[in-house]
């Protein structure tokens, strides 16, 4: 079977909780961030919640995106790294039952990776995030089958956060590139783009085909102040680049052209997942022959639907709903 998309990230069972502000201050964590952290400091952040407000569910950012991908109709596959344990298995069985094809590599002896997914009223996420098994990913762990069985793949930026995991992804992008098979990277973070910058960079100037970023991250990424002059640097090195600008829509630089499109207004309630999702619309759109600008309007509906509800991934199929989409369908009425 060849496949649309081959995702390679980090599997990580998400523990999402509701927050107020305070409790951000009080903990000194940074709104809006990823923050990598011991085992024993995810421990004191739920210890300080009764058992019954935590919401536990496999995620994982490249992850998010290909299973977003098979609930738009696209057949999907997925590699990354889990433990021996029961939030291993809970992963295997969430990915499997969305319609990804996901044949795990196991760790002995590490944990399977988990992140607290801290949700403040206005719906930014916060994520204090332990990789345990998922940081063991290795370059042996993708096999050239699975990327020649794709026609494209995604790696997700949180990679780059390790010499292994980012050896890992630069494998799967050097054997795609070879093969004609296309590269699709997100930047993931501000932190990871901030911290990561050298590996992030020779990964974009070498390997990507397709880039997925928000506006912040590619402020980091470029050193620019405006959102063209940013988009247009990331420009100069991928043909095709998709800068999400929050409820201001996306801007897409294709091929030398600047293209902006707004986004749909509703109330938020979760942004976690959004840019995931984003990004699924967009390669969904892609892989079906379909040009930019119409993947974008897929990704922004998409994204739009998502942050009204809690959690990372839409509680239903979309592909049912692709031509109203594309008619200029309105999420909050779909």
């Amino acid at each position: 079977m060849k496949y649309d998309v081959l995702g390679i990230g980090n599997a990580i069972v998400d523990t999402e909780i509701r927050i107020n502000t305070d409790f951000l201050i009080d903990n000194h964590l940074q709104k809006g961030l990823m923050s990598l952290v011991s085992s024993d400091e995810q421990s004191h952040i739920l210890s300080q919640f009764d058992e019954h407000q935590q919401n536990k569910a496999a995620g994982g950012s490249a992850a998010n995106t290909v299973v977003g991908i098979s609930q738009f109709g696209g057949s999907t596959s997925f590699i990354g790294k889990v433990g021996a344990d029961k939030n291993g298995q809970l992963y295997q069985q969430s990915m499997t039952s969305t319609g990804v094809d996901f044949t795990p590599a196991i760790h002995e002896a590490e944990p399977t990776g988990t992140c607290v997914v801290l949700v403040s009223p206005d719906g930014e996420r916060t994520m204090q995030t332990n990789l345990a098994a998922s940081s063991t990913l290795a370059p042996e762990d993708i096999k050239l089958e699975a990327v020649l069985s794709s026609n494209a793949i995604y790696v997700e930026g949180y990679l780059f956060s390790s010499a292994l995991t980012e050896s890992a992804a630069s494998n799967a992008m050097e054997m795609a590139k070879a093969h004609g098979i296309k590269v699709a990277l997100t930047l993931s973070d501000p932190g990871i783009v901030a911290n990561f910058k050298s590996p992030l960079n020779h990964a974009v100037e070498n390997y990507t085909d397709i880039l997925f970023c928000n506006e912040h991250e590619a402020e980091i990424f470029s050193g620019c102040e405006s959102r063209i002059d940013r988009l247009q640097a990331i420009g100069s090195y991928v043909d095709l680049v998709f800068m999400t600008c929050g409820a201001d829509g996306t801007m897409i630089f294709n091929n030398g052209q600047v293209h902006s499109l707004p986004g749909h207004v509703v109330n938020v309630v979760d942004t976690t997942g959004a840019g995931d999702i984003f990004a699924a619309g967009v390669l969904f759109g892609l892989s079906k022959n379909m040009n930019p600008l119409e993947s974008a309007q897929l990704g922004l509906f998409a994204s739009a639907k998502i942050v009204t509800q809690r959690g990372p991934r839409l509680k239903s199929p979309i592909a049912t709903t692709i031509d109203s989409i594309l008619q200029g369908a309105h999420p909050s009425r779909s």
